[in-house]
C-alpha cells in the first residue's frame, strides 16, 4: 500500500551503515539495515518520534526540534530499514489464539498453527539476513524498526488518529503486521520506480552504548544525584569483582561530533566525542571547580606517594585553574567535547574498536581526565563517590576501558526511566484530584507491565494478580530501585489520600466502595510490584521497610 499522510510528507533523511566496506564509504544510497530518521515537511515540520517506551504512539512534535536543532531525545526518532516480513501464518495463529475466539478450535489445530507461525518467523529472519546491505529502490516495500523499542512502525487502518480524525493512527507493534508495510514512492517526477533511493549518508556504526571503567582504580564512571545535584564520579563498590558492579547510572552513549547536528558517525581515533548519560540525557563536561583546590588541600593524603603526586598535578594546573568533570544538560556546550587517546600504537583515521582502553583529553581546556580519592559524599560513614578532575599532565595509568552494553540492557533502562516519569506525573494528578479516565487506564496498564517486567514473565491476557511467578529478574529489581520506580510507587499509594488543601481525593474508609474499585485495583497492583521488587533482594527490602 502507499502511505499518504494528510498535510506533511515523509522524507527519508539520513542513513547509517553499521559495518560496510570502506570502498563504499561515500555511497549515498540507502540500504537494508541502514538507520534513518523521518522528517515531516509541509504545513507541519518535525521529526517523527515516539513518546518513550511506555506509550506506543508515534507523533510529530515540532516544538522538540528541527533539522538545525534536533530533538534532545534523538534516539526516539531513529528507525532501521528492514525488508518486508510475511505475516499470513502468524495472522492465522493470532486469530485462532485470540481470547474469546471460536471455542471449536481444538488444541491440535492450534499447535499446528503455532508451529507454522514460528516457521514463518524463522524464514523471515533468514531472508532478512540475505538482504542485509542491498540497495533500496523506489517501489520496494520495507518495514521501519524503531531502534529504541525494537518495535515496528505500524498503521492501524481501523483506528483514526487522536488529533486528526481523517488520518490513520500510527503506533509501534512488537511483531509487526501487514500494517507495517510501507511502499517507497517517488515524490518528484525526476525519480522513477526502480531508481535507487538516496538519503543523507553518514556511514556509521550504531551509536555505542557503553560504560567507562577506570582500569587502575577499578571503578565505573557514574552520574547520580547527591543532595539534589547531579555529580560525576568514580563509584566505589563492596563487591569482590568490581566489573560486576554494573549500575544503570553508569550507562552512557558515545556521540561523534559532526558539523551536521542530525548526523552520526563511526568513531575514529581522530574524531571528537561527546558522552551522553542515558538515564538523565545530560552530557559529560569539564568546568572550573572553585572548591576543588581547597578539597585537595584538606584531604588527608594516603600512604601511596603516587596518589599524592597525582593530586599535586591537579592542584598545579595551568593558570591555577582546577577543573572537575560535571554533568551539563545541553550537548551543544563546547565544554562537553573530548578526544580519545589510545593506549597502544594505533590511532589516526582507524576505527576505535570495542573494548578499547583510552585516555580522555578535554578539548577546550587541553587537560587530561584524572581520578582522585577525594569523596563527594564525605559526610557519609562509607563514602562511595570519588571526584574526577583533569590535569595538564597525561598519565598512562589514567585509562578507561570502553565496555559495550547490550541493546536489551539499554532498552530495560529506557522503559524503567520512562515508567518512573509517568508514575510521578500520575501521582501528582492523583494528589490534585485531576486524573482523567484515560490516565487511570494507562497507569493501570503500566503497573501490569511493571509486574511482568520485574518478574520476566509474559503477558498472555490473564489476570496479572492471579499469575504465580517463581523468581524475579534480579537486574531488573535493581533497576526498579535505581530509576526511582519504587519511590514513585509509594507516592502513588499515598497520593489519593493526600490533602493538598481542599481535602483528599479519597478517604481510606471509602476505598471499599464499589465506585472506587478502579483505584482499589491500582493499589493492589502497586503492592504486587513492590512484592516482586523486594523478593529475595535485601537492598530493596531495606528501602521498602524504611517507608
Amino acid at each position: 500500500m502507499t502511505i499518504y499522510v494528510p498535510g506533511p510528507r515523509l522524507a527519508l533523511l539520513r542513513r547509517a551503515l553499521f559495518e560496510k566496506d570502506m570502498s563504499d564509504k561515500m555511497s549515498s544510497f540507502l540500504h537494508i539495515g541502514d538507520i534513518c530518521s523521518l522528517y515531516a515537511e509541509g504545513s507541519t515540520n518535525g521529526f517523527i518520534s515516539t513518546l518513550g517506551l511506555v506509550d506506543d504512539r508515534c507523533v510529530v512534535q515540532p516544538e522538540t526540534g528541527d533539522l538545525n536543532n534536533p530533538p534532545k531525545k534523538f534516539r526516539d526518532c531513529l528507525f532501521r530499514l528492514c525488508p518486508m516480513n510475511r505475516y499470513s501464518a502468524q495472522k492465522q495463529f493470532w486469530k485462532a489464539a485470540k481470547p474469546g475466539a471460536n471455542s471449536t478450535t481444538d488444541a491440535v489445530l492450534l499447535n499446528k498453527l503455532h508451529h507454522a507461525a514460528d516457521l514463518e518467523k524463522k524464514q523471515n529472519e533468514t531472508e532478512n539476513r540475505k538482504l542485509l546491505g542491498t540497495v533500496i529502490q523506489y517501489g520496494n516495500v520495507i518495514q521501519l524498526l524503531h531502534l529504541k523499542s525494537n518495535k515496528y512502525l505500524t498503521v492501524n487502518k481501523r483506528l483514526p488518529a487522536l488529533l486528526e480524525k481523517n488520518a490513520m493512527r500510527v503506533t509501534l507493534d512488537e511483531a509487526g503486521n501487514e500494517g507495517s508495510w510501507f511502499y517507497i514512492q517517488p515524490f518528484y517526477k525526476l525519480r522513477s520506480i526502480r531508481d535507487s533511493l538516496e538519503g543523507r549518508a553518514v556511514h556509521e556504526v550504531e551509536r555505542q552504548q557503553v560504560r567507562l571503567f577506570h582500569a587502575e582504580q577499578e571503578k565505573f564512571l557514574t552520574c547520580d544525584e547527591h543532595r539534589k545535584q547531579q555529580h560525576v564520579f568514580l563509584r566505589t563498590t563492596g563487591r569482590q569483582s568490581a566489573t560486576s558492579a554494573t549500575s544503570s547510572k553508569a550507562l552512557g552513549e558515545g556521540e561523534v561530533v559532526q558539523h551536521d547536528p542530525c548526523r552520526g558517525g563511526a568513531g575514529y581515533w581522530n574524531s571528537l566525542f561527546r558522552f551522553k548519560h542515558l538515564a538523565t540525557g545530560h552530557y559529560l563536561a569539564a568546568e572550573v571547580d572553585p572548591d576543588f583546590e581547597e578539597e585537595c588541600l584538606e584531604f588527608q593524603p594516603p600512604a601511596d606517594p603516587d596518589q599524592d603526586a597525582s593530586r599535586s598535578r591537579l592542584r598545579n594546573a595551568q593558570e591555577k585553574m582546577v577543573y572537575s568533570l560535571v554533568s551539563v544538560p545541553e550537548g551543544n556546550d563546547i565544554s562537553s567535547i573530548f578526544e580519545l587517546d589510545p593506549t597502544t600504537l594505533r590511532g589516526g583515521d582507524s576505527l576505535v574498536p570495542r573494548n578499547s582502553y583510552v585516555r580522555l583529553r578535554h578539548l577546550c581546556t587541553n587537560t587530561w581526565v584524572h581520578s582522585t580519592n577525594i569523596p563527594i559524599d564525605k559526610e557519609e560513614e562509607k563514602p562511595v563517590m570519588l571526584k574526577i578532575g583533569t590535569s595538564p599532565v597525561k598519565e598512562d595509568k589514567e585509562a578507561f576501558a570502553i565496555v559495550p552494553v547490550s541493546p536489551a540492557e539499554v532498552r530495560d533502562l529506557d522503559f524503567a526511566n520512562d515508567a518512573s516519569k509517568v508514575l510521578g506525573s500520575i501521582a501528582g494528578k492523583l494528589e490534585k484530584g485531576t486524573i482523567t479516565q484515560n490516565e487511570r487506564r494507562s497507569v493501570t496498564k503500566l503497573l501490569e507491565d511493571l509486574v511482568y517486567f520485574v518478574t520476566g514473565g509474559t503477558n498472555s491476557g490473564q489476570d496479572v494478580l492471579e499469575v504465580v511467578f517463581s523468581k524475579p529478574n534480579r537486574e531488573r529489581q535493581k533497576l526498579m530501585r535505581e530509576q526511582n520506580i519504587l519511590k514513585q510507587i509509594f507516592k502513588l499509594l499515598q497520593a489519593p489520600f493526600t490533602d493538598c488543601g481542599d481535602g483528599p481525593m479519597l478517604r481510606l474508609e471509602e476505598l471499599g466502595d464499589q465506585r472506587h474499585a478502579p483505584f482499589r485495583h491500582i493499589c493492589r497492583l502497586c503492592y504486587r510490584v513492590l512484592r516482586h521488587s523486594q523478593q529475595d533482594y535485601r537492598k530493596n527490602q531495606v528501602g521498602a521497610g524504611g517507608r
